[in-house]
């Protein structure tokens, strides 16, 4: 959102001269507003799936490993995190001139981005359930799990986030700052970095569950921000780059089968997961969430700098839409989902419920209720909040 799907509209500088067709004239990403329609329906899919009590008999088909392990779309949220909100201060760095960003006002602006939708979630689940522990450890960003379920499911991702936005001015001072600086970056990432090999990748048994918490946290879902930082760094290069850039552009084919290549390779990781097993993945292969990160990062860049035949498909109206009610929708589907499928599931068993035509339409009727109480809710709580968001220069 700028985030899980909390991310607003983010702007270039008139003078960045972008791929033709990618930018209106007010410097607008339309691509990643559908690449963000398409993390929160993989997001969506996944916990579809979950709720009905699906099961794989090995290893997926092709491409039914971007439902069984469509949490994927989380950090596809993350690297478009830390690629829009690294520009600001990216471009001051590529840009003679551009005054540098006023923390404060950044602070302010992100404030305004998640803090209205969140608090208003989290006030309607006090209401339902009376759980005020779970509601004020969640008003404080800290990870409360399935404490809340099913409201609270998706809760850990927003804390993640706003550890990252704590974090990123501190990172870019020391990006942005003089050599000393530097030094201290790339020592405080060395040390980042031994920490995480040793606390995450090589956790043993006994350490497993915290080990697990770490992996719901910017501790360990810190590489997905880095490379949609160093995706925007990229992208603000090559732009000045304009000859290679239209060469790119026109190379029309070739961008085709570079974006391709990308998703097979992502589908291939994603299937790994898949018959591991998410938890087992989660605890025995966090690594996975890396290799996910740089290919979801590719595959923005491949968007933004090549004009593909068949864009349509990947960057269009319906999926813009959905990815502008991203933020909403992400904190009412997996409440819609479950209210919506488990008494059904109940209802007809287990073992018939996923082979019957109900889960079809059940399933669908949940992501259009979800859609609509999304609409509701972005019109009544997001959009006052992201207009006065506007108004602040970033």
């Amino acid at each position: 959102m700028s985030t899980t799907p909390a991310t607003g509209r983010t702007n270039v500088a008139p003078a960045v001269d972008l791929a033709e067709g990618v930018r209106d004239r007010s410097g607008y990403l339309r691509p990643l507003e559908s690449v963000r329609g398409i993390a929160i329906l993989l997001v969506f899919l996944f916990h579809a799936w979950g709720i009905s009590g699906l099961q794989l008999a090995g290893a997926p088909a092709p491409g039914l490993s971007f439902i069984v392990a469509g949490n994927t779309g989380v950090t596809l949220f993350f690297v478009l995190s830390g690629f829009l909100l690294a520009l600001p201060w990216l471009k001051h760095l590529h840009q003679r001139g551009r005054p540098r960003p006023s923390v404060a006002q950044y602070l302010k602006a992100r404030a305004l981005r998640i803090l209205p939708l969140y608090y208003s979630a989290l006030l309607l689940t006090w209401l339902v359930t009376g759980n005020s522990a779970t509601i004020v450890q969640a008003a404080t960003f800290q990870f409360v799990g399935f404490d809340a379920f099913p409201y609270s499911v998706v809760w850990w991702t927003l804390a993640t986030e706003i550890q990252f936005y704590l974090l990123l001015p501190l990172l870019m001072s020391l990006w942005l700052g003089d050599r000393r600086s530097r030094l201290l970056g790339a020592a405080l990432f060395l040390g980042w970095l031994y920490a995480y090999v040793t606390l995450v990748l090589e956790a043993d048994a006994g350490a497993a569950q915290q080990s697990f918490l770490y992996t719901k946290s910017i501790f360990a879902r810190l590489p997905a921000f880095l490379l949609g930082i160093a995706a925007a760094a990229i992208y603000l290069r090559a732009c000045r780059w304009q000859p290679v850039v239209r060469q790119l552009s026109a190379w029309r084919h070739g961008g085709l089968l570079l974006c391709l290549a990308i998703l097979l390779l992502l589908e291939r990781v994603l299937a790994r997961v898949a018959t591991l097993g998410d938890q087992q993945a989660e605890l025995h292969w966090h690594l996975h969430h890396t290799w996910e990160a740089a290919l979801w990062a590719l595959f923005i860049l491949c968007l933004l700098l090549c004009r593909l035949p068949g864009l349509g498909l990947l960057v269009n109206r319906s999926l813009a839409l959905t990815g502008k009610l991203s933020y909403s929708l992400y904190l009412v589907h997996v409440p819609v989902l479950f209210y919506l499928l488990y008494p059904i599931r109940e209802r007809l068993g287990a073992e018939v419920f996923p082979s019957s035509w109900w889960l079809y339409g059940v399933v669908t009727a949940a992501l259009l209720l979800s859609l609509l109480l999304s609409w509701i809710s972005y019109t009544i709580i997001e959009k006052p909040f992201l207009q006065l968001k506007r108004r602040i220069p970033l």
